[in-house]
């Protein structure tokens, strides 16, 4: 991988560039805000700098966006009042002393029970959420994948084994040798539609591991509409798939 930079307005925007057999240029930015573009093998440097410098204004948009992202959604001090997201819903945070430990979703608000004595413990609190929250979103992806698999199962896909952790870079990664797929955590917190779109974008990788035109060909005939699904990732999110 080859590390450039570009001067825009007097301050330098450093990207990264991969080669591949690709004919147009790809530009992609990271949740940690790195930007990496794909270009054809034999394109010269200076045609990827222009273009970098093009999408300059729209990179730095991403990137202050990400920022925001990891500071709205990510930390949560376990204050009452605080919003959490879920399915690509904002909820109001409740922490209420209780007899046991719970955590229920009530109208517009996400009520955290937790028992009296540790109350103030916030990082007794934030492993109780944590816990609750990879639960939640192994359910559920459990539950998508399952249905995608089932539509893709003619195609000799089998049930994978499902993988949740926290991930930097990119929603959701596939591991054809192993039968596995991992999902980003915070997949959880955007909408279904987008939860869709990186299951079957995943299960897809089991017949064409790459980002061909067949494998997007592929995605197309089961959700015509990925695109837009992954709209919502790029613009109102953090996509990075």
């Amino acid at each position: 991988m080859e590390k450039e930079s570009v001067d825009i307005n007097g301050e330098k925007l450093v990207f990264f560039i991969q080669r591949k057999n690709v004919k147009n240029i790809n530009l992609r930015v990271n949740l940690d805000k790195k930007v990496t573009i794909s270009i054809p093998m034999k394109m010269e440097i200076e045609i990827a700098k222009e273009f970098v410098k093009k999408k300059a204004e729209w990179i730095k948009k991403q990137q202050n966006y990400y920022e925001l992202f990891t500071e709205e959604k990510e930390n949560i001090t376990f204050e009452n009042g605080e919003t959490v997201y879920l399915l690509g819903k904002q909820y109001k945070m409740k922490i209420i002393p209780y007899s046991k430990n719970d955590i229920i979703i009530k109208g517009k608000y996400f009520e955290i029970y937790i028992k009296e004595k540790f109350i103030e413990n916030k990082k007794y609190i934030r492993k109780e959420y944590d816990k609750w929250l990879k639960e939640y979103a192994e359910n559920m992806l459990t539950d998508v994948v399952s249905k995608y698999q089932t539509v893709l199962e003619k195609y000799s896909i089998k049930m994978p084994e499902i993988e949740i952790r926290q991930m930097k870079n990119r929603w959701g990664s596939c591991l054809p040798s192993n039968n596995k797929v991992s999902f980003n955590l915070n997949l959880i917190k955007t909408p279904i539609c987008c939860i869709e779109y990186v299951v079957l974008h995943e299960l897809s990788h089991f017949k064409y591991p790459n980002h061909s035109k067949n494998f997007y060909n592929f995605v197309t005939v089961f959700m015509p509409d990925w695109n837009i699904r992954k709209k919502i990732l790029d613009e109102e999110f953090m996509g990075v798939v």
